[in-house]
């Protein structure tokens, strides 16, 4: 690739890809994997088992309920070994829990199957964030997690297209074709994964030599540094306030749009459409376009522009009209941008502001407030929406507002570095974009190419 080439790429954020290519490929084939098994998640013991639909929707909620502790595990697990390990660990769970799938004929087997997966879920989101972190060696974050979650979402796309065909040649065969490919991407990913040279996590560095501590009582002070304090009680609700911005475009909006204006059922997946094929396009350059800002600022401005979406939500007529097909495209359109900005703002903030001594467990924390809340959400919004559809979209609008607040809470209390991806060096000369200067990580981690400084991983560890 060129240099004109690297430097055009670096305008719009995106890192080094030499730098990344396995890790890359590892998170495309992944994702392709996941995208797969996405039409088919709990309709595949439907094709291919006599199970009842109650009963699987009953085994479904208890797997994923047992396997919240698997989250605080894999945190656990990352801080020890490092987020490399715990990388490979939750894809090969992932595959046995889909092996399993082709072998479930009965509801004991198809629980333990959906067991695994949640488990694997669980430990992929505990380690996930962890492992960008040491993958971006102290730069900026944003600019890392944007462009593997761009990557994550259209990889996802093509994974429910490849699934459409499949199916539509045969749905019993196709499933467990489905099923297949999806092991395989499992392993493949886990493989690269594995192959992907990383500098090893501080948290994986034994113990010295004369801390004469039990191993078990330095594990019990670690889990008590990460609960304790203000800083981390904000952002644990924080977390959990903004949980239901991952479900609004697969369980809220298609009930309101489905049941309540008569629209016909495809329109789901057009939201879906939306939403992964817009923030796959705008993640990278818009966390880049966005990289001088407060981290808490995009959080309450993403918060804030789904909030005042929702309350518009509250106030349309319920009908099928030209209007309604103009608010699902609006919809999908502000859901994608607030993914784009809200998340890797909130998972970087969360994550630096970490000791590196307990990031695992930290992100582990914050990750399982997230999937309570998104357990609790359906029931909690089926309550609610019978009562009433507007009212539904006023409490939505109050909640996710008041989840921006605590992240603005949080931040307020943490250092300058932590609460800014980068800041502007003043009377520094920045020399062009995509300079070879520009791959290389900042030796004391105070300044990089380009006059933006950056923070050191660690540097605000025990911080309040």
């Amino acid at each position: 690739m060129s240099t004109e080439d690297k430097g055009l790429l670096a305008r719009f954020g995106v890192p080094p890809l030499t730098e990344v290519r396995r890790t890359t490929a590892a998170v495309l084939v992944d994702t392709v994997g996941v995208g797969l098994m996405i039409p088919i998640s709990l309709l595949y013991f439907t094709l291919t088992t006599d199970i009842g639909v109650a009963e699987l929707g009953v085994a479904l909620t208890a797997a994923t309920l047992l396997s919240l502790p698997a989250g605080l595990a894999g945190g656990a697990m990352t801080d020890r070994f490092g987020p490399k390990l715990a990388m490979v660990t939750n894809n090969l769970v992932s595959a046995a829990g889909y092996v399993l799938y082709l072998f479930a004929d009965g509801l004991v087997t198809a629980f333990l199957a959906m067991l695994l997966v949640a488990v694997a879920d669980r430990m992929y989101w505990a380690c996930w964030s962890s492992y960008v972190h040491t993958l971006s060696h102290g730069r900026p974050f944003e600019r890392w997690f944007a462009f593997l979650e761009s990557i994550k979402a259209g990889a996802m796309g093509l994974g429910a297209l490849l699934a459409t065909l499949l199916l539509a040649v045969g749905t019993d065969v196709g499933a467990r074709w489905l099923v297949v490919l999806n092991i395989a991407t499992c392993v493949v990913a886990a493989l690269l994964f594995v192959l992907q040279p990383m500098t090893p996590a501080t948290g994986a560095v034994p113990p010295a030599a004369d801390d004469e501590d039990p191993e078990l009582l330095q594990a019990v002070r670690g889990w008590r540094t990460v609960l304790a304090g203000r800083t981390n009680l904000l952002f644990v609700i924080g977390q959990l306030l903004l949980s239901p911005v991952m479900l609004l475009p697969s369980v809220a909006l298609p009930l309101l749009f489905v049941e309540r204006w008569g629209m016909p059922v495809f329109v789901s997946t057009l939201l879906f459409a939306l939403n992964t094929g817009i923030a796959a396009l705008i993640q990278t350059p818009l966390s880049h376009a966005v990289r001088f800002r407060s981290r808490a600022g995009v959080i309450c401005f993403s918060a804030g522009l789904l909030s005042a979406s929702l309350l518009v939500m509250a106030v349309l007529p319920e009908r099928q009209s030209v209007l309604a097909w103009c608010v699902v495209v609006f919809v999908g359109i502000v859901l994608a941008v607030v993914d784009a900005l809200y998340m890797p703002a909130s998972n970087a903030l969360m994550t630096e502001s970490a000791p590196d001594a307990v990031r695992g467990r930290t992100i582990a924390v914050f990750q399982t407030a997230a999937a309570v809340g998104m357990a609790v959400f359906p029931a909690c919004f089926s309550f609610v929406f019978e009562l009433s559809s507007a009212l539904t979209w006023v409490l939505l609008a109050v909640v996710i507002a008041a989840g921006g607040l605590c992240f603005a809470g949080a931040s307020a209390r943490l250092p300058h570095a932590a609460r800014f991806p980068e800041f502007r060096a003043p009377d520094t000369a920045a020399p062009p974009a995509g300079t070879p200067h520009e791959a290389a990580p900042p030796a004391t981690g105070t300044t990089e190419p380009g006059g933006s400084q950056t923070q050191v991983p660690g540097k605000w560890a025990g911080s309040p």
